[in-house]
């Protein structure tokens, strides 16, 4: 835990400048929120965005690294997932009025990504057909800020991944169109091909889409 504790205090400190010091750090954020259990990175991400919004000095580059894995991934307590670690963690804020998932990933989008991610979505052809799968109404679908170009993850997402919880609801997919300028951030270490939309209501043309099967679903929900 003494690594931790260190590199806990290193995270409230100014990062040094340069790509080489970003990555590093970067790295270092990685692998602080990694070595923690499920209750201290919840703590570990509430004391970043606490940071955050009460606009005290922090080392970037390192949240950046522990904000990553946080999206990404999601605590279990009594085999129940609860939600992503930054959902989890904005429960446990000082003030949790303060804070906006729109200013979130308007702020931390492009921070999130990886240098190939980032790349990957400079060179993409806009606008982008989007999906987004879930339970539930059109609206309460559709009002998320996660959706994925890839018409598969949002069928498992409506489907596979309600059934393996116990949620019940409507399957509903989604497809619309989304402009450079809504797109905040690329995610793809999942293989989800994830695309960060802060303001979902400004996804275009939006219109239900059926279900779909096939082998890369029955891969992902293996």
């Amino acid at each position: 835990m003494g690594e931790n504790v260190r590199y806990s205090d290193e995270l409230f400190q100014v990062g040094k400048k340069g790509l080489r010091a970003r990555a590093k750090d970067r790295d270092k954020g990685s692998t602080l929120f990694l070595r923690l259990d499920d209750q201290e990175r919840i703590a570990l991400i509430a004391s970043i965005l606490d940071a955050w919004l009460d606009e005290v000095d922090f080392n970037q580059a390192m949240a950046s690294g522990a904000l990553r894995h946080a999206w990404d991934s999601e605590p279990y307590f009594g085999g129940v997932r609860i939600g992503s670690y930054v959902t989890s963690a904005v429960e446990t804020l000082k003030d949790a009025t303060n804070f906006s998932m729109e200013e979130f990933i308007e702020e931390w989008g492009t921070s999130l990504m990886s240098d190939a991610e980032q790349r990957a979505l400079n060179a993409m052809d806009f606008p982008l057909t989007v999906y987004r799968g879930g339970t539930g109404s059109v609206h309460s679908v559709a009002s998320g800020h996660s959706w994925t170009l890839e018409r598969e993850v949002a069928s498992f997402y409506a489907t596979k991944w309600p059934q393996r919880w116990g949620i019940e609801g409507e399957p509903v997919i989604l497809a619309g169109k989304v402009g450079e300028h809504e797109a905040f951030a690329f995610l793809n270490d999942r293989s989800e091909a994830e695309i960060l939309i802060p303001y979902p209501d400004e996804v275009q043309d939006l219109s239900p889409v059926l279900p779909v099967a096939g082998e890369r679903l029955s891969a992902i929900a293996s």
